[in-house]
């Protein structure tokens, strides 16, 4: 392919260029701003304290503050909705917390890894799109980081907390939460507790919307403690139940959602005198998924438990070889498993049993190395290298059995590679302007639906799916273009990309195969269609009227097309937020603007159908009443507007007017 020798000897040229600049001085100025600050256009990380301007209220959930930075939504109901990076769904990013893998139990996605952290249990948000410069090896769509918060030490012993306790009309949404932080001159834990049970919210007029609520426990441990200086070992756990979820848009309902999730790292600076820093992990995790509809009336039963339990470890560094360059490795080990099985239970007729995950062990090992090369006082280019291997274990007869009924030569052990590679040039144009110009390769894995997925049926097109053991690695070549102006009260941020997928994943519908669920319009299987094409762009403007008037602006637009020119399905429209806020001592106002364009351009034989555009308003208020009490309320969607976004299945409206209110009480 004339592209791909292109790109590729661009990549070596440029690599080359570097090491020959390599005699140059070093200008240790530019390495601080750019290799100990670690600027990077197209990614978004963000502490606990920068997170409040999008977290307008302790009733928000992490989803709500994902949106509000710029990640659209697959929602299928109330609770749990599945990140979208660029138009790229949870098949093509990485979701982790604090940096571990966990593999959701669902096979129809009702439990996104986003759904496990609270808000009050994070810490910080990161955000990367595309393959990256990041010390891991990252899906080809990108990542999402949830990282978990641990209060900073103390001189002394010290505690603090905060109870809050809130409520949203709309949805009869009850949120109860207990937070207490501990610290001192070695150690910090920050223990904290959530309850949140919601009933079926209502749509525009006061509508209810039929099985769309929910419960849920959470509750988080997470500490650190101090060896040296700067070394630490650091905790984290995660209990997270929730009971009775509803999706008005799926066929089945979840009885119950449990994931344990527990990890220990150990953090060094100046490891043995030779690495600048060194972060090893170890962790494990368990979710167990039980999906049923004993709540619907589809004329027949239907149980879907799912489970899967990961064992991962990572170790990352990095090495200055002087003022001007730097070296970050990384490798990381997961041991997975994963499986899911289907009774149907029709009335006079025997129980149908069938697993739908044949208990899939994936071992997996993935490195990753990236040089930070500064080559003039202004400019730095970054070159990455990335390796996976993958092997893949069938531990269910009856699964492997059922999947050799369409693939004879079905092995129960395989094996898989992928590569990823690619450079990062960084030129500050002047003091307040740094541009960024990233050309990558990347490849990912099928998934295990994608790979054995046996029957899964999607309500969204209507279609039985099977999945494909002689899939390709699905493949992509990334270009994008990013820009930050940051000057006195105003920053602004902004990105265009391209993706250029080859053997594209997609569900192929077969005529000679019938349908397994009752009204299901056929069989699709998981096939490699070709080329497709995801381009767009992005903004992000923050800017400070004055003293005490701020604004945020940001604007999404993302066009996607296959092979055949049709469009790629689930593509977000052009949507924008405004949001500006009046901040006084104690308080603070917020109106915002949260526009969707229309969209037209659908995908047809993905049973796609266009969507309205719409504008919706909201009004925030809180008030810090004196330094133990806080109050937060609101008006979300004023005008009761019915509405619903392009990737909501079934076109379910979303919430009318909903007024809230949250009590914080600090001590």
């Amino acid at each position: 392919m004339n592209f791909r020798k292109i790109f590729l000897n661009a990549v070596y040229s440029v690599i080359f260029i570097t090491s020959i600049l390599h005699a140059q001085e070093a200008d240790t100025s530019f390495r601080h701003y750019i290799i100990d600050k670690g600027i990077n256009v197209s990614r978004i990380n963000l502490s606990k304290e920068e997170l409040g301007f999008y977290k307008s209220s302790d009733l928000n959930s992490t989803e709500e503050i994902l949106n509000r930075l710029g990640i659209s939504f697959i929602r299928r109901g109330n609770y749990a909705p599945e990140p979208v990076i660029r138009g790229l769904n949870t098949n093509q990013t990485d979701i982790t917390i604090n940096g571990m893998k966990i593999m959701p139990a669902c096979t129809d996605k009702m439990d996104p890894v986003t759904s496990y952290v609270e808000t009050e249990n994070l810490g910080e948000i990161e955000i990367e799109s595309g393959t990256g410069t990041g010390s891991l090896l990252s899906n080809s769509g990108g990542k999402i980081d949830l990282g978990l918060y641990t209060p900073k030490f103390s001189e002394s012993f010290r505690y603090n907390g905060n109870i809050k306790s809130g409520y949203q009309l709309a949805s009869e949404n009850y949120k109860g939460s207990f937070n207490l932080n501990l610290t001192d001159r070695k150690f910090s834990i920050n223990v904290n507790t959530t309850f949140n049970t919601s009933g079926d919210y209502k749509k525009s007029g006061g509508i209810a919307v039929w099985n769309s609520g929910f419960k849920k426990y959470n509750f988080s441990l997470n500490g650190s403690y101090k060896l040296k200086s700067k070394d630490l070992i650091n905790i984290n756990g995660i209990i997270d139940d929730a009971y009775d979820v509803g999706y008005p848009a799926l066929l089945m309902d979840v009885g119950s959602a449990k994931a344990r999730i527990i990890g220990l790292d150990y953090q060094a600076d100046n490891f043995m005198k030779f690495f600048n820093n060194m972060r090893f992990k170890i962790y494990y995790n368990k979710v167990d998924h039980i999906m049923d509809d004993s709540r619907r009336q589809n004329g027949f039963r239907m149980d879907m438990p799912g489970k899967t339990e990961t064992f991962g470890s990572s170790l990352t560094g990095s090495v200055y070889f002087d003022s001007k360059t730097q070296l970050t490795s990384g490798f990381e080990f997961t041991n997975s498993l994963i499986s899911a099985d289907m009774t149907m239970y029709f009335s006079n007729n025997i129980p149908m049993y069938m697993v739908t995950w044949p208990d899939i062990r994936k071992n997996a090992i993935n490195s990753k190395f990236s040089l930070l090369r500064s080559v003039t006082d202004n400019l730095t280019v970054s070159p990455f290298f990335g390796f996976g291997y993958q092997n893949s274990d069938i531990g269910n007869i009856v699964g492997f059995n059922s999947l050799q009924i369409f693939y004879s030569d079905l092995k129960k052990s395989s094996s898989r590679n992928l590569f990823s590679g690619g450079v990062k040039i960084s030129q500050r144009i002047t003091n307040s302007v740094l541009a960024e110009l990233t050309a990558s390769y990347s490849e990912r894995f099928p998934t295990a639906s994608e790979e054995f997925g046996f029957y899964l049926y999607n309500k969204f097109d209507n279609y039985d799916y099977i999945g494909n053991p002689e899939l390709k690695n699905e493949s992509s070549y990334q270009l994008n273009l990013g820009v930050d102006y940051s000057k006195h009260n105003l920053s602004f941020k902004t990105n265009v990309f391209g993706y250029f997928f080859s053997d594209y994943i997609m569900g192929v519908f077969d005529n000679s195969v019938s349908a397994m669920t009752p009204g299901s319009n056929g069989v699709k299987f998981y096939s490699n269609t070709g080329n497709a094409l995801i381009t767009g762009f992005e903004m992000n403007l923050m800017m400070n009227l004055s003293e005490k008037f701020s604004l945020v602006t940001i604007v999404n637009y993302i066009y996607g097309k296959e092979f055949n020119e049709d469009p790629l399905p689930l593509i977000p429209p052009l949507n924008s937020t405004f949001s500006i806020r009046y901040s006084n001592k104690n308080y603070f106002i917020q109106l915002e603007e949260i526009l969707n364009a229309p969209q037209n351009r659908v995908s047809k034989r993905n049973s796609e159908s266009a969507s309205a555009g719409y504008a919706i308003s909201n009004l925030r208020v809180t008030d810090r009443i004196n330094k133990w009490f806080s109050i937060s309320g609101g008006i979300e969607n004023i005008f009761d507007k019915e509405y619903y976004n392009h990737l909501d299945w079934l076109k379910i409206p979303q919430k009318g007017r909903n007024i809230y209110c949250d009590l914080k009480i600090s001590f």
